[in-house]
């Protein structure tokens, strides 16, 4: 014997739930869909208030109805397309694409609450009749397939009642008794109702001695958020905000750095691959290029999603590259803004020999020399010792130029296979000042040229204008040579160093090449360090949830192109995450170690720590601590909160 003999169910936000902070914003991604279709040229007006009117058309619809024919105001969708024809003057064939994109993007947004989908499994064992009630506009039919779409199996064969096709409604009640005169139940505790409103769900049915089950799982606030955002940002905004909320903790990872690589450097990421792929096309681009190590994760996913935009005839390639390798193959001529590059500025100095390495020569080799400028091995170049370290580097240049172009020519056949001189190429990386751009490209023989090159960048700090002002073509996404000086500020303030990680590569750093007896070349990549072992597993699970993310919402490129979709706003939880840490993110990834200066992985400090009792006393060694500290914020909640 069956427990119940009627157990009914609310549809959206108990079963059903949308992509988006609020039911209401669904309004705004109508608005921007059609604004991509040619009719929006001549309805530019008319769009651009989509989203109130079509607000104002439901309400005053609901109006209409309760006055002049006296019902409950219960309104259809096509009554809501009717007043808000009358109102706009909008032609037949605008309101038909509207009412068609507003099906088509609740499709789309809407997903299975996977707490709705167990209780419905569950109850459908236990009750003699299982039907479905909602106070909606949306047709029963529609509704009906997308409850079967979704995974409520059997769905469309169960009986469904729509408050606005019998003009009744749960709110005030009437919508019960038309359900038990339908399927002939009288209302009592063997009538089950399950729902997430408190008035209509839960004390409407009770008060009619209807039991009840309150479905918790999901928080909705249907208000529009006001704001002086764009219309797009508006949008993305809203994804974003739905990830905060409990219906959407079925998307997230467990794990808690795939967690963070999901909800924090997912969005950025997925942005930034919209960025990539709205200017591939602008830009008319035959081919990418990812450069190593920080472009591995952009490569896959572009070659994920470039189909899905129409992108299949670019190519793609990943190229081994670093400021090591660019250091003994680029050089042309001696520029002093390179040499300080390799002498370094970082937090630790650096010895002799490693600033040596990097121009790809053995200090153990050069004795005579080191000696000559007062220097051996294990010297530290401190500040003081600077000037002379450049005037013996200024001795070798004639020679590192000559290297550099011996080294150019025996490995020349490598990034033959990469680059074409006939093809328009993007060099896609993590950025920051352009200089591997400016070494990979002189790697390059005389059949190059700069003009074929777009570097294509998460982001560019202001000292990128040094080589834009040399011919080098480059662009940013969320930074642009720093003209948001906000964004160039964090980044600076522990976001370079978190996005490194995050985008670091299953490899090591590349430190030259090899051929072999066949001829075959291939690259020599640095041994890691056991701290950098940890670290690259750490972002390995970050990147998962990151790849996790875009999957989840490359859906988006069906209705949108990647030009709407680039909106920077996507960077809104990593801007937050490098400003305002909680206390689980500074857990995971305070203790993550990072390269004190660019190209150096052997010399590693922490991103931020708390200091010991005697600096925490000190204002002076505080200061210090501080300004050594990549990680700014996180700096600061360790050790002031």
């Amino acid at each position: 014997m069956k427990k119940y003999k009627l157990v009914t169910f609310d549809i959206f936000d108990t079963l059903l739930h949308r992509r988006i902070r609020a039911p209401v914003d669904i309004f705004e991604a109508v608005r921007l869909a059609v604004m991509q279709n040619k009719i929006a040229l001549l309805n530019h007006n008319t769009l651009m208030s989509f989203t109130h009117d079509r607000m104002r058309a439901e309400s005053e619809a609901r109006q209409h109805l309760e006055k002049i024919i006296e019902a409950e105001g219960e309104v259809s969708f096509s009554e809501i397309y009717d007043r808000y024809e009358d109102m706009t003057g909008c032609e037949p064939e605008l309101r038909n694409l509207l009412e068609s994109k507003e099906l088509e993007l609740e499709k789309a947004f809407l997903f299975a609450s996977d707490t709705g989908l167990k209780v419905f499994d569950e109850m459908k064992g236990m009750a003699e009749q299982v039907a479905f009630i909602s106070d909606m506009y949306l047709p029963s039919d529609w509704l009906s397939t997308i409850l079967e779409e979704k995974g409520f199996r059997g769905a469309s064969k169960l009986p469904i009642f729509v408050s606005a096709e019998y003009r009744k409604s749960k709110w005030r009640g009437t919508l019960y008794q038309e359900v038990a005169q339908a399927l002939g139940v009288t209302p009592s505790a063997a009538w089950l109702h399950v729902g997430d409103n408190i008035h209509s769900d839960i004390s409407q049915a009770s008060n009619q001695s209807i039991s009840t089950r309150f479905a918790d799982w999901a928080k909705v606030d249907n208000r529009r958020i006001p704001t002086t955002a764009t219309h797009t940002e508006y949008l993305v905004r809203s994804i974003l905000d739905f990830i905060d909320l409990p219906q959407a903790r079925h998307f997230l990872p467990s794990d808690g750095y795939s967690s963070i690589g999901y909800r924090l450097f997912g969005p950025l990421i997925f942005g930034f691959m919209m960025w990539v792929m709205a200017r591939t096309k602008e830009a008319k681009l035959n081919k990418l290029v990812f450069i190593a190590r920080d472009g591995q994760l952009p490569h896959q996913l572009f070659e994920t999603l470039k189909t899905q935009y129409g992108l299949s005839q670019v190519s793609t390639s990943y190229v081994y590259f670093s400021r090591s390798v660019g250091l003994q193959f680029g050089l042309k001529e001696w520029d002093v803004d390179q040499l300080l590059t390799v002498l370094g500025s970082g937090r630790i100095h650096r010895s002799i020999e490693s600033c040596l390495a990097m121009l790809g020569y053995d200090a153990n080799l050069m004795p005579p020399l080191l000696e000559r400028f007062g220097f051996k091995i294990g010297d530290i170049v401190s500040k003081n010792r600077r000037s002379v370290a450049h005037l013996l580097f200024t001795t070798i240049f004639d020679h590192t130029l000559r290297t550099n172009r011996s080294q150019r020519e025996k490995f020349k056949r490598y990034f033959d296979t990469h680059f074409s001189p006939d093809e328009k190429i993007g060099l896609v990386d993590i950025g920051w000042n352009g200089n591997i751009q400016r070494y990979l490209i002189s790697t390059l023989d005389s059949r190059y040229s700069k003009d074929q090159f777009l570097g294509l960048y998460l982001g560019l700090h202001s000292p990128a204008h040094y080589n834009r002002e040399r011919g080098f073509n480059m662009e940013g996404w969320v930074s642009n040579y720093g003209q948001v000086l906000h964004v160039q500020e964090y980044l600076n303030s522990g976001g370079v160093e978190l996005l490194e990680f995050a985008l670091t590569a299953d490899h090591g750093t590349v430190i030259g090449f090899k051929d072999d007896d066949l001829g075959n070349i291939s690259p020599v990549l640095e041994e890691p360090f056991p701290e950098e072992i940890s670290y690259r597993e750490k972002a390995m699970k970050v990147q998962m949830g990151i790849r996790q993310f875009v999957k989840d919402h490359k859906y988006l490129l069906d209705y949108y192109s990647p030009g709407i979709l680039s909106c920077t706003a996507w960077s809104a939880p990593f801007e937050r995450l490098v400003t305002s840490p909680t206390p689980d993110e500074i857990h995971l990834l305070a203790g993550l170690s990072h390269s004190d200066i660019a190209g150096n992985t052997a010399s590693r400090l922490v991103l931020a720590a708390r200091q010991d009792n005697r600096t925490r006393k000190s204002k002076r060694l505080m200061a210090i601590a501080r300004e050594q500290a990549f990680w700014k914020a996180c700096f600061d909640r360790l050790n002031y909160s």
